[in-house]
């Protein structure tokens, strides 16, 4: 299992992770996807069937790694956790060459948008979608209540944080409470979309939702001293950034700004 204690695995190399999901990483590493977009193939132990969750980017290499991950098992769904196409890109070709249903919650990518707790299979499989808008409007986690995995797409990440799009950010919190509450059975570990597993996930859920309340933090005591422009908030905040990663920081406090500026004060008792 790939944890923040061991190396990741090569891309296009099957890694399996857990009883029903196994991992192919996509060739697409970089500043935005850390070592690549996490595939994730999921079956039942000993079915003959599969489903493909972020298939990821359109690449011939990527797409016969999957083909060759799924071996005798017949792909019979593909189904996104959010439209970015490091994610969905490869979908809708995947699921020509396999005949599989392709499903989303963006009509952009699918045709049959997800409903709320809805209840998907492949096979013997059986799949529950968990509605986490917040990283964009339209983001989903599936969890197998039979192992307690649950894939996160980019709501979280195997470190670090995600974007939030701006006025999304108290979706985003909501949206850590109800994985909260999906993650607090035994044996529970959190699959993202990108960087390692995580086998604790109540802690690290805690974890997220403390950053992302100290940047807002931040940005209202930042904004109370005068600096208020979302890029003089950059470069106040996040001294000695990476210019490929400017563009993301100031998503970031363009969602802390829409927050603080829609969200009442509290009160008085």
């Amino acid at each position: 299992m790939w944890t923040r204690d061991t190396a990741p695995p090569s891309p296009g190399v099957p890694s399996p992770v857990t009883e029903r999901a196994t991992l192919v990483l996509a060739p697409n590493a970089n500043a935005w996807t850390f070592e690549g977009t996490n595939t994730w193939l999921l079956a039942e132990p000993g079915g003959n069937v599969c489903a493909v969750v972020d298939p990821g980017p359109d690449d011939d290499d990527h797409l016969a790694a999957i083909l060759a991950a799924a071996g005798d098992r017949r792909i019979v769904a593909v189904w996104v956790t959010h439209r970015h196409h490091d994610h969905s890109e490869l979908a809708p070709r995947l699921a020509r060459e396999t005949g599989a249903e392709l499903r989303a919650a963006h009509r952009r990518v699918s045709d049959r948008p997800f409903a709320a707790d809805e209840v998907l299979r492949a096979g013997a499989l059986e799949v529950r979608v968990v509605w986490t808008p917040g990283h964009t409007g339209d983001s989903v986690c599936f969890h197998l209540p039979a192992e307690g995995s649950v894939l996160t797409g980019d709501t979280v990440l195997g470190r670090g944080s995600p974007i939030v799009e701006p006025g999304r950010l108290g979706q985003f919190f909501d949206s850590l409470e109800r994985l909260g509450r999906v993650c607090a059975a035994p044996g529970s570990v959190i699959l993202p979309g990108h960087g390692p597993v995580l086998p604790d996930p109540l802690p690290e859920l805690a974890r997220r939702r403390e950053s992302r309340m100290r940047r807002v933090e931040q940005v209202v005591a930042a904004m109370a001293d005068g600096i208020e422009e979302p890029d003089a908030l950059v470069d106040h905040m996040y001294p000695g950034l990476a210019p490929e990663l400017r563009d993301a920081a100031r998503i970031s406090v363009e969602a802390s700004i829409a927050h603080v500026q829609t969200v009442p004060d509290p009160v008085p008792s």
